[in-house]
């Protein structure tokens, strides 16, 4: 199993997993209106130069599977936008901020069917819908709770294919504003 040790050193983030069939798709079941940039630093610089509140988000398309990074964003773990995300199949979340408040949610059909704070996920289940089998397995500590909510997201989804915060800079990488 794949470990992610740069997920625990103070990421800021909404990193979601979908079946959707395209980037674009994706995107836009988040917010309708998200507006494209043509690179990393134009969509950075155009987001810390706007007053209101903005998200830099990026995505990557593998073979299966969209994956939605908002940087320092929220919708995806929205419970409307997270729906949409997961109305043509299996698709998961997770959100932490800086006030270690986080959340993870997974869901298919339209439906949440897990829903739960990775933080204080421990021996007893706190969170909503039946466990999942895998979750057992994984360290939900301090330190380690959103590696293993990654793990958790891409064995629901069926993402075969690592996180890697190297997609940023990766020709495959697109790059959007969110405008709340």
């Amino acid at each position: 199993m794949t470990e992610y040790p740069w997920a625990d050193d103070g990421l800021v983030a909404c990193i979601s997993v979908t079946v959707m069939p395209s980037a674009d798709a994706a995107i836009h079941a988040l917010l309708p209106g998200a507006q494209e940039m043509a690179s990393f630093e134009a969509a950075q610089e155009a987001s810390w130069a706007d007053d209101g509140l903005v998200s830099h988000t990026i995505t990557i398309q593998t073979d299966h599977h969209v994956i939605v990074w908002e940087d320092n964003g929220y919708l995806g773990a929205s419970e409307e936008q997270f729906r949409r995300l997961c109305e043509p199949g299996p698709a998961g979340s997770v959100f932490v901020n800086v006030n270690a408040v986080s959340r993870l949610l997974l869901g298919e059909d339209g439906q949440i069917t897990r829903e739960f704070d990775p933080l204080f996920r421990r021996e007893t289940d706190e969170g909503e819908g039946d466990p999942l089998p895998a979750e057992a397995a994984l360290d939900w500590s301090m330190g380690r709770h959103i590696s293993s909510s990654l793990l958790l997201i891409a064995s629901y989804t069926g993402l075969s294919e690592p996180f890697d915060p190297d997609w940023f800079e990766s020709p495959r990488a697109r790059h959007w504003l969110l405008r709340y």
